[in-house]
């Protein structure tokens, strides 16, 4: 007993020696700051409270989420996912626009985006199609599937160098939340009279999960000279179609950017393919002359 207690005793010491070092290194640079760098300092920490803001209420949508499906409201706990997903895209772009990028809001941002994109579809999808079904086992295995294939995305996008391509690798997580989200929303809105066929479902979530952590490359539309046009074409078309059918225009907008992925990857597979099939027939030609 005494021997722990002095080892908490210099555990206590180290931590609070450490606190100090950190403390002085902290005041001492502040020292060396001039009045408008210490007033800027002061501005972004202030600033720092906006994208985190958007950062927990994502959260906060995604928690409401699995509550809303937990009590039988789908169609709620789907467009909860999607407002979670308005959140998720707002907080990025404050944090660049305010200058106020940091390391702890990059990790807030993850593990928001496991609960909101990776728990809350798969729960949703879950309750909604497998809980009172006959394939509850197979939909339990898919949803852990879906949870354990976003969190993999998130890990491997944090340690991943970021490319100067604009270009991901792999669906993002809010792309598969957004799959799962419109397919419950058209079919509780548009497909009344009739259920997405059960054993479609499990294939539909596996497909996604796999797309997350594929190598299959998906367009960034992140802000370059090149993309400048497209990007301000394509929000104009979507917020038009969004103003018109909010529904239909997300279900085919999440659906169509993971298609186009999927699609695009076998293109390039089938035409590099081509490429090599043509350039042996060039040597075989070659060799007989």
């Amino acid at each position: 007993m005494e021997n722990n207690q002095n080892i908490e005793n210099e555990n206590q010491l180290i931590t609070s020696s450490e606190e100090e070092v950190y403390q002085k290194k902290t005041d001492e640079s502040d020292d060396s700051l001039t009045p408008k760098e210490r007033k800027r300092k002061a501005l972004r920490k202030h600033l720092s409270i906006i994208p985190n803001t958007c950062t927990s209420m994502n959260l906060v949508c995604g928690f409401l989420s699995i509550l809303m499906a937990s009590h039988g409201d789908f169609l709620l706990a789907s467009w909860l996912i999607l407002i979670a997903n308005i959140f998720d895209i707002l907080d990025g772009r404050l944090a660049r626009l305010t200058s106020v990028e940091s390391m702890f809001g990059a990790e807030l941002d993850s593990l928001c985006d496991l609960v909101s994109f990776g728990v809350a579809p798969a729960f949703l999808v879950y309750t909604r199609y497998f809980k009172d079904g006959n394939l509850g086992m197979i939909g339990m295995l898919v949803a852990v599937l879906f949870v354990l294939c976003g969190a993999l995305r998130l890990a491997r996008f944090n340690v991943t160098p970021h490319s100067h391509k604009d270009v991901f690798e792999g669906m993002p997580i809010p792309g598969g939340a957004g799959i799962l989200a419109t397919m419950v929303i058209f079919e509780m809105q548009y497909f009344t009279f009739m259920q997405i066929p059960q054993v479609a479902v499990p294939f539909i979530v596996a497909i996604t999960a796999f797309l997350m952590v594929s190598k299959i490359e998906y367009p960034a539309m992140k802000k370059t000279p090149k993309t400048s046009k497209k990007r301000i074409l394509g929000v104009l078309f979507v917020a038009i179609a969004f103003f018109i059918n909010p529904p239909i225009t997300l279900f085919f907008a999440t659906w169509g950017f993971g298609i186009y992925g999927l699609f695009m990857a076998i293109f390039r597979t089938i035409a590099g393919f081509g490429r090599k099939l043509k350039a042996g027939r060039k040597k075989v030609v070659t060799v007989n002359k």
